[in-house]
């Protein structure tokens, strides 16, 4: 092996340590980022079932409900805003919906929230 052999061996050794040095700097720091930061809040606390008390919406506002989507027929007189209201007491965002009109506004039973409890106006 020769001198310039032994130096470019020498240099990608040092490069591959210097990389896997920064990549474990990485992963610790974004370990302790974890553990340290504030829990997200869900919509499944008990502070947002309390604040879910969402009156339902009017008999002529329907949904249905299939695997993948919630939705809405506005068979109402005026455009409606409508949040879904899921049985784990998680809520939608509103959605406009007009008179005559169906609208998707939720995902469906295999979502994260399962099943429809009702429909609420926003």
């Amino acid at each position: 092996m020769n001198a310039q052999t032994r130096r470019t061996a020498r240099t990608a050794r040092a490069a591959r340590a210097a990389r896997t040095a920064v990549g474990a700097g990485l992963g610790a720091l974004l370990a302790a980022a974890t553990v340290l930061a504030p829990p997200a809040a869900t919509a499944a606390t008990p502070a947002a079932a309390e604040r879910a008390a969402s009156e339902p919406v009017a008999p002529c506002v329907t949904h249905w409900q299939s695997w993948r989507y919630t939705q809405v027929t506005n068979d109402c007189a005026t455009s409606l805003d409508v949040r879904v209201v899921y049985e784990d007491g998680a809520e939608g965002l509103c959605h406009p919906t007009q008179p005559g009109t169906t609208t998707t506004i939720g995902e469906g039973y295999t979502g994260r929230h399962g099943h429809v409890a009702y429909v609420a106006a926003c």
